[in-house]
């Protein structure tokens, strides 16, 4: 019995140190690394989240601060997130950390799209929105949710603003939960199919110089992303919310492939759920068979250079993780 507590003390301490020693290597990878957040919600404030609901009368401003302060504590610089309009302007207006976006379209049925006093706008209303240049992204599209494909004519004023204000797009590009698992409620015409990239070639055939990252990259329409970056060199993808919830069985050999077929330098790092950036990272950090170069690539440079950055920009970022 005495050996037997000896080697689950011993166990014990190996994996405690193991773990640390792990931690202190990210910790130092991290250091002076800027990161780029190509992917999260901008939603209203909820009163029962209890991560930030005694920081502020306000909900809405206590959520902006506890995300400001996530973001700082983990070296992200830039963050690009969707919302309704009235979020996406509350963003980017409280810190130019956030550029913003609308998310099109927008559910009047559900409460994260609050307030959603438009479903879709026609293209006079996207251009006086967006020729300001205060919103600078479009996304995440929700169409699939929605129940329509992307060739919805309902949705050709967005690719047209799109191209014609060289908006990024952030397009979900993932099968995504089976439909009995979606609340039928909210999303009663939601359709996995949609989401599929190759539903996206006539629109790039009509507008060929659209700049759109494919969200959730690695899991179930992975070949036909490849196919689609083959095709247009501006198309890049991030992995967000597959790497965390799928099996790495599963999305990291898709990656891998992504690495083989000589599209690595278009992986970006994102984080989609709100308060995952950490674990976002970690999983990045944790693929074995990435080297450091390609890493702090995935982290920053690679969206960089597909948002052309300018170099006072990149330089303002890494000053500010120095």
């Amino acid at each position: 019995m005495k050996n037997i507590v000896s080697k689950i003390i011993a166990l014990f301490l190996i994996f405690t140190t193991s773990s640390i020693v792990a931690q202190n290597n990210i910790d130092e990878f991290l250091k002076n690394q800027p990161i780029i957040d190509m992917h999260f919600h901008i939603t209203k404030g909820y009163a029962d989240n209890e991560i930030y609901n005694q920081r502020k009368v306000n909900i809405d401003s206590a959520r902006i601060d506890w995300i400001i302060e996530d973001y700082n504590k983990n070296n992200v610089v830039l963050a690009l997130g969707g919302g309704t309009l009235k979020y996406a302007e509350m963003y980017v207006e409280t810190d130019s950390l956030f550029w913003g976006g609308l998310v099109f379209p927008c559910m009047k049925t559900v409460e994260q799209d609050e307030p959603c006093y438009k479903e879709f706008f026609n293209e006079l209303e996207l251009r006086e929105i967006y020729k300001t240049g205060k919103l600078k992204i479009l996304g995440e599209s929700m169409f699939n949710y929605y129940g329509i494909p992307p060739t919805d004519k309902r949705l050709e004023p967005y690719w047209k603003i799109a191209e014609e204000f060289n908006i990024p797009i952030g397009i979900h590009a993932d099968i995504g939960p089976p439909p009995e698992r979606v609340n039928n409620e909210e999303r009663p015409n939601y359709n996995p199919v949609f989401a599929n990239p190759e539903l996206l070639k006539p629109i790039l055939e009509k507008h060929p110089n659209l700049k759109i990252y494919l969200l959730h990259y690695g899991g179930g329409y992975s070949e036909q992303a490849i196919e689609l970056m083959k095709l247009y060199p501006q198309i890049y993808c991030e992995v967000s919310a597959v790497s965390l919830f799928m099996p790495k069985e599963i999305w990291e050999p898709n990656v891998k492939k992504l690495f083989s077929e000589g599209l690595g330098n278009r992986l970006m790092f994102a984080s989609d759920y709100f308060g995952t950036v950490r674990k976002h990272i970690e999983i990045i950090y944790n693929i074995d068979w990435l080297t450091e170069k390609e890493k702090r690539d995935i982290y920053y440079n690679n969206a960089a250079r597909f948002l052309n950055l300018s170099e006072s920009k990149i330089k303002e970022h890494q000053n500010k993780v120095n």
